[in-house]
């Protein structure tokens, strides 16, 4: 693990006490002793230190260090050691302080006082607080009914959600829910059932000749797109981004595609490797599975990748629904053939469709074909860092019955037969009371009203929930409708520990440390989960015995430590503690990639284009389930066309909700700064409605018109901005901007219950 040593990184300034983790500081020997600053203990006139941490305002956990002035934070910067940014950092990472300063922070505490959506509230203590949280939770469990306490958790990869995990589990819930259905889904899921590991593939970019993108996030707003970005701008690969809108960064061409067209694009491709004997055979042989005929226990033989690309995929056949002529699609894919460390990735813009796992699955079955799994320049495994679970928490007979629940979300069940759950389908359970009453709802790092689509129903829900507890730093849309708000600490202000899933495919593990002392009166989640236990007692506060989260850090980083095989690892977690703080983190330098392809997590222990855990799941359902999922599948879930809600006479538009390059997921809205950059030209503050020059002549539209952009189900003001980078029958408006996520119907991929984000069609029409 590559270490600052002070004087290189500060020049001779002060990092922050390199004490162990909740412990005070030690004396710093480079510290000049100047007067006290009023105010602000610790801290002398005129005394500046640099803290290093890691970003939170996505998942790419990049490296950060904030220069500290007089005990304000007053400047964020990329952390050049880090292996994920070295030393880059995006807009978000940049306005981070803003939300550090905001005023509209929640300073304490606060009860409801009048009705839900009133706005009257009423600070109280901490103490005061959390008995009243024990006393409902304690009802519950009496009652026998844990399972009625559901968690919608927005954090991931980091040791406050295990230990929700952990503290759910002892209590009796199954119904800890993560917002991963609205989140490349199909992404995360077809690297499990093709490699045989969970989570966002890696890629070896600075290796790479050609990158074909499927969608945007990967270029502007993505956890991996800080990766890309610095791995380009060492070697930089060409790239070629297919999507119906032209991102607004750099790179070599834009190939528009008609939404949910992307697997039909992947699967023409593969066509055309077969036909023209361009796929690497010798690969294809030694370690896929599927390409050519094999059985499913379930439906018996299936033919096979091959015959599937070779009958039902030629470029001819998958032009109207991709709109890519067919020399384009042979261009291609002769390009990806012959210039060699060649990359195929999706996106969660490209798998927001009715079809997204198995489109996800098909783009991931292009790069098998292309024989660039694991080598030089090519795919990567997740790689995991290996920090081992705290042990087995104890679960009592009141637990053991809540877990075996139902999970609210229709996790593991005939509604989504091959993902972990539907933040979506919360609401309507809610409402419904099926399979059972909520009572007690918590909402973590995320706000549904104003991020999730189905506002409305969201609405009812939280008013049929006797207790709604949030833990938003602000008073967000869904925390006015909260009996409590408990607020968060801020990630500068935090102790946290997180398991960063690097691009590059690195084992990072990511410390955030508080670079200023807390501002208000708040408490880290981590903590209250402490707090709630110890009030509840028994076998729950057996399961969570520390006396704080700090402690319970330490006591995971203990256990992980001993169970390291490196030579160069520290003596004890105090050691390891202090480097971490010193570093920023924790990491080793990532394997070579040039070793060539090895057996995978899989079943067959090769590349499964025909996974061998789909037809093992769905052998076990229902046969009401398999009838409703249209089972049997050919190899790949049936790749199907997209399905849209809307009339499409009165509807013509296929509306694209994409993700900017500012977008935050939660809490993006008081972020002003971030609102302040343009997405495309012209004023950055108003909605904005992109659409072609085509379109906009049939519509009777101009540049800068106020526009009405209608759904089935809702509408919004916008600025028409008309662009030759939206292709024609597309609207392109960017989401984190309020009105957006109301025009989206609610759907989703039937197999991996991934939110289909462009499903939705719209008309637009000027308005005086």
């Amino acid at each position: 693990m590559r270490r600052f040593g002070r004087r290189e990184l500060l020049g001779g300034a002060a990092l922050a006490g390199a004490a162990v983790l909740g412990c005070g500081q030690k004396k710093d020997p480079y510290r000049i002793d100047k007067p006290a600053v009023p105010r602000v203990p610790g801290w002398h006139s005129g005394e500046e230190r640099w803290v290093l941490s890691t970003c939170a305002l996505c998942d790419a956990g990049c490296g950060i260090k904030v220069r500290v002035v007089e005990g304000r934070a007053v400047k964020i910067e990329g952390n050049p050691e880090h292996p994920v940014n070295r030393g880059g950092l995006c807009s978000r990472g940049q306005a981070a302080l803003q939300s550090l300063y905001h005023p509209e922070r929640v300073g304490s505490p606060l009860r409801r006082m009048g009705s839900r959506g009133e706005g009257q509230w009423k600070p109280i203590s901490w103490d005061e607080a959390i008995g009243e949280v024990v006393a409902k939770l304690a009802k519950l469990r009496a009652s026998g009914h844990p399972e009625r306490l559901v968690l919608i958790d927005g954090e991931s990869g980091t040791f406050s959600r295990d230990l929700w995990a952990r503290f759910l589990l002892a209590f009796g819930s199954p119904n800890h829910i993560g917002l991963g259905s609205t989140r490349a889904a199909g992404v995360r899921l077809a690297n499990l059932y093709t490699q045989g590991r969970y989570g966002l593939p890696a890629y070896d970019l600075a290796r790479g000749r050609v990158l074909l993108a499927m969608g945007t996030d990967l270029l502007e707003s993505s956890g991996q797109a800080m990766y890309f970005w610095r791995a380009a701008s060492t070697r930089r690969p060409r790239v070629l981004c297919v999507s119906p809108r032209r991102p607004g960064c750099r790179f070599d061409e834009w190939i528009p595609i008609a939404p949910g067209g992307y697997g039909a694009l992947a699967l023409s491709l593969a066509h055309v490797l077969v036909r023209d004997s361009l796929i690497d055979r010798d690969f294809v042989r030694d370690h896929v599975f599927g390409f050519s005929a094999w059985q499913d226990p379930l439906a018996g033989e299936q033919r096979g990748l091959e015959e599937t690309v070779r009958v039902d995929y030629g470029p001819d056949k998958t032009k109207e629904v991709t709109d890519i002529p067919v020399a384009m699609v042979e261009r291609l894919a002769h390009m990806l053939a012959r210039q060699g460390s060649a990359v195929a990735v999706s996106d969660g813009s490209a798998t927001a469709a009715s079809n997204g796992l198995a489109t996800a699955m098909a783009i991931s079955a292009l790069n098998a074909l292309l024989g660039n799994l694991k080598r030089a320049g090519g795919v990567r495994l997740p790689v995991d860092v290996g920090v081992a679970d705290w042990d087995t928490p104890t679960a009592d007979v009141v637990a053991a019955a809540g877990n075996a629940a139902p999970r609210i979300d229709g996790a593991g069940t005939a509604a989504c037969p091959l993902g972990r759950g539907r933040v979506q389908a919360v609401p309507g359970a809610i409402t419904s009371a099926k399979p059972y009453p909520v009572e007690a709802l918590f909402l973590h790092s995320t706000d549904p009203l104003a991020g999730l689509p189905g506002r409305q129903a969201w609405i009812a829900a939280l008013h049929q929930v006797p207790l709604v507890v949030s833990f938003s730093p602000w008073l967000d849309d869904s925390a006015r409708l909260a009996d409590l708000v408990l607020p968060d600490r801020l990630p500068l202000e935090a102790w946290e520990v997180v398991r960063v899933a690097s691009g590059a495919g690195e084992p990072v593990l990511g410390l955030r440390q508080p670079v200023v002392a807390p501002l208000h009166d708040t408490r880290q989640a981590g903590d209250v989960i402490v707090a709630l236990a110890g009030g509840l007692g028994g076998s729950i506060a057996r399961s969570v015995p520390w006396k704080c989260y700090q402690d319970a850090v330490t006591v995971r980083l203990q256990g992980w430590l001993s169970s390291l095989e490196d030579d160069d690892a520290p003596a004890d977690v105090q050691s390891l503690l202090s480097e971490m703080k010193e570093a920023g983190g924790w990491w080793r330098e990532s394997a070579d990639a040039e070793a060539g392809p090895s057996e995978l997590p899989t079943p067959s222990g090769k590349f499964e284009i025909g996974s061998q855990v789909i037809a093992a799941r769905m052998a076990k359902a229902p046969d009401t389930a398999k009838e409703s999922q249209g089972w049997p599948c050919k190899g790949l879930p049936p790749w199907e066309l997209p399905r849209f809600s809307g009339d499409p006479l009165q509807f013509p538009l296929h509306l694209v909700p994409y993700r900017p390059a500012q977008f935050v997921e939660n809490g993006g809205r008081f972020l002003s700064w971030l609102s302040e950059l343009p997405l495309v030209s012209g004023d950055p503050w108003p909605l904005r409605a992109e659409i072609n020059p085509a379109d906009a002549a049939r519509f009777g539209l101009a540049d800068g018109d106020q526009v009405l952009v209608e759904s089935p189900i809702g509408s919004c003001r916008a600025v028409a901005q008309l662009s030759d980078g939206v292709g024609v029958g597309v609207v392109a408006m960017a989401l984190g901007k309020a009105g957006v996520v109301d025009l989206v119907v609610l759907d989703e991929d039937r197999w991996s219950g991934a939110l289909a984000w462009q499903g939705t069609r719209v008309r637009v029409r000027k308005v005086s």
